[in-house]
């Protein structure tokens, strides 16, 4: 199943990473405001899918949207625009759940290559230690567990394709988030 999420997603996954902020960690070129954008966006969508996920997944944990309201609530944004974006993504089926956990889950690989280059960022060098970005290894445990929970069970075609393209909304749902008005307001 992964294999199928990852082949399916591709493309969507590598123009989400053109799009967003985080190229600019890549390049250390990140300023305090865009950072704190990217973390207020990246709130934004891992609150919103993590709580759909947690409504069809009873173990799901779904804390990356905590760690990034510590982070938010450190650099003095507010983040209550979150709950704007709340209608706009759902999932209805447990199939769906993780199409949409494979997108959140599969993040905490890059999250690891972000928080490497994050310390290379001049602009960033007064930052305290991040949650989010934070490099740490438990960050992957999450991604594990899931793992071992796909790995656990035969899916049927019809079940694969339908986790396939709730994987493939979640990746435009971010993308989505990472184009819109939150980045603005902070900025004026």
């Amino acid at each position: 199943m992964i294999t199928r999420f990852r082949e399916h997603t591709r493309e969507l996954h590598e123009q989400i990473e053109k799009e967003n902020q985080a190229k600019k960690i890549m390049d250390h070129s990140i300023d305090l405001e865009e950072y704190k954008i990217l973390l207020l966006q990246n709130y934004i969508a891992y609150r919103t899918v993590e709580k759909e996920i947690s409504r069809h997944i009873s173990s799901y944990e779904g804390s990356k949207h905590q760690q990034l309201e510590i982070d938010l609530k450190a650099l003095e944004v507010d983040f209550s625009v979150a709950s704007e974006y709340e209608s706009r993504f759902t999932c209805t089926s447990y199939l769906e759940a993780l199409g949409a956990a494979y997108v959140v889950e599969g993040s905490a690989l890059g999250g690891m290559v972000i928080a490497k280059e994050l310390k290379e960022c001049e602009n960033l060098k007064s930052l305290e230690d991040q949650n989010f970005f934070s490099g740490k290894r438990d960050n992957l445990k999450s991604w594990n567990r899931f793992k071992k929970e796909l790995n656990s069970r035969e899916f049927s075609e019809e079940e694969k394709e339908e986790a396939s393209e709730k994987a493939k909304e979640t990746f435009r749902f971010f993308g989505e988030v990472f184009t819109s008005a939150p980045g603005r307001s902070l900025q004026d």
